[in-house]
C-alpha cells in the first residue's frame, strides 16, 4: 500500500507534504459530491481550484477595475499629448522651411524634387535604423520633452 500512495503522489500535480484537517461527515460527503459532479479528480485540486478562486476574485473588485481604467486613460491622454506635441513641431517645422526657402524656377523643380526624394529616403533610413536599434529612444524623447523628466 506504501508503494501505491507513493506512486500516486508523485503523479499529483501538489506533491509537498500532507496536511491533515479533521472534516465532519458530512463536509466530507459534500465534497466527494460535489468533486463527483463537477469531474474534480481529488480533494487536493478541489482545495487547488478553491485557492485559485479566491486569490482571482481580489481582480474581479470594482475598485480594482476603476483603477485599472483609470491609469489606462492616463496613460492615453499622455500619448495624445506627445502626439499633439509632434505634430504641432512638424507644423512649426514645416512653415519654418517655407518661410525660408522660396519657390525655385521651372526647370530646376524636377531635378530638385529627384534630389530632395534620394535625401529623404536615406534620411527616413537612417532614421528607422537608429529607432531600429534602440527602440526607447523615440518613446524617451517625447517623453522627456513633454513631462520634462523621465519618471513616468
Amino acid at each position: 500500500m506504501r508503494a501505491k500512495q507513493q506512486k500516486h503522489s508523485t503523479a499529483k500535480r501538489l506533491d509537498g507534504k500532507r496536511k491533515t484537517l479533521a472534516f465532519p461527515r458530512q463536509l466530507e460527503e459534500d465534497l466527494r459530491l460535489f468533486c463527483r459532479e463537477r469531474r474534480i479528480e481529488s480533494e487536493s485540486e478541489l482545495i487547488r481550484q478553491a485557492i485559485a478562486k479566491y486569490l482571482d476574485s481580489d481582480y474581479e473588485d470594482n475598485s480594482l477595475k476603476l483603477t485599472g481604467l483609470k491609469d489606462i486613460q492616463q496613460k492615453i491622454v499622455e500619448v495624445r499629448d506627445m502626439v499633439s506635441v509632434l505634430f504641432s513641431y512638424l507644423e512649426l517645422m514645416h512653415l519654418s522651411i517655407l518661410s525660408y526657402h522660396p519657390e525655385i524656377a521651372s526647370e530646376l523643380k524636377d531635378p530638385a524634387l529627384a534630389s530632395a526624394s534620394l535625401r529623404h529616403n536615406k534620411f527616413i533610413d537612417a532614421f528607422r535604423n537608429r529607432l531600429k536599434n534602440d527602440p526607447p529612444f523615440f518613446e524617451k524623447l517625447l517623453h522627456d520633452y513633454v513631462t520634462g523628466s523621465l519618471d513616468g
